[in-house]
């Protein structure tokens, strides 16, 4: 008999959950990855809970002056449950309800060079994982923005609609991550170079 898993503002949380879902975050970023835990509360954390307490969060921006939602972080603390595509679902549906049109993230290029055979198949499998729940690759290249921790892995973008609405073009939407996560402006030689890289 399954339990129902339910997604909750982090506000919402008890102490021990919030210690659990801390847990879930530094096991599942490298710590090259991570800023301090409570630096995440500026954004919007969701948290999947069942009946053992956490098992999942996704942290979301609102990136201004759109209906889009930028994903900062997605992690799963109970894998090969199915957790991962359950909290998919219901954060999709929760953000759409919200008037939300757009998911947009960015994940570690399988193809950077340097990597181990371990990180190109990891890199591999979070894709597909993506798009197996209708997120889409797309066809952005030379995307450095500057990290959190001001290590520049190779990074892709990929989106996911949420509503019925007309494609943006791709340019605006590589400004709008820019600008609006990032805060690097058009004009900017990293966004200059992603466009030409891009052929935007």
């Amino acid at each position: 008999m399954s339990h129902p898993m339910t997604l909750v503002e982090a506000a919402t949380l008890t102490a021990e959950q919030r210690r659990a879902v801390r847990a879930i975050y530094e096991d599942a970023f490298p710590e090259e990855l991570q800023v301090p835990f409570d630096d995440l509360f500026v954004d919007r954390m969701l948290v999947l809970l069942d009946e053992e307490g956490p098992a999942g969060f996704a942290l979301v921006r609102d990136l201004a002056e759109t209906r889009w939602t930028f994903l900062r972080y997605y992690a799963v603390g109970r894998r090969g449950r199915g957790t991962g595509s359950t909290m998919w679902r219901s954060l999709t549906a929760r953000l759409a309800a919200d008037g939300r049109t757009r998911l947009i993230w960015d994940v570690e290029d399988p193809d950077e060079a340097g990597l181990s055979p371990e990180l190109v198949e990891e890199h591999r499998r979070r894709i597909v994982f993506y798009e197996r729940l209708g997120g889409r690759l797309l066809p952005v290249r030379d995307y450095l923005p500057p990290h959190d921790d001001g290590h520049a892995p190779q990074l892709l973008l990929m989106d996911a609609p949420l509503a019925d609405e007309p494609e943006p073009p791709l340019r605006e939407l590589v400004e709008t991550v820019y600008l609006r996560r990032y805060g690097v402006p058009a004009a900017d030689p990293a966004v200059r170079r992603t466009l030409l890289g891009s052929r935007l």
